[in-house]
C-alpha cells in the first residue's frame, strides 16, 4: 500500500494528564537519545537492531498518514 504498518499505538478516550505526557515524551527521548547504548547490550545475529529501529519503524504518525490509513481501511472493509 506505501503507507505504514500501524503496529500500536498509545491512545486513551479520555484526557491525559498534561505531566503524564510530559514525562512519557522524556522517557521516550531518553530511548531515542541512548539508541545505539540499547542495541549494542542485545546480540541479534538475525537482524541488524539499527536498521530495525531507525528505518523499519516509523514512530510518528501525522495527521495525513493517519487519515491515509484510516481511508483504506475502511476502503478495504467495504470491498
Amino acid at each position: 500500500t506505501g503507507l505504514p504498518f500501524v503496529f500500536a499505538a498509545w491512545v486513551s478516550n479520555k484526557k491525559i494528564d498534561e505531566v503524564f505526557v510530559e514525562r512519557f515524551n522524556v522517557a521516550n527521548k531518553i530511548g531515542f537519545d541512548n539508541l545505539d547504548e540499547i542495541v549494542q547490550q542485545y546480540e541479534y545475529s538475525i537482524y541488524d537492531l539499527n536498521i530495525y529501529y531507525r528505518k523499519n519503524i516509523q514512530y510518528k504518525l501525522d495527521e495525513q498518514i493517519l487519515k491515509n490509513i484510516m481511508n483504506l481501511f475502511y476502503k478495504k472493509m467495504k470491498a
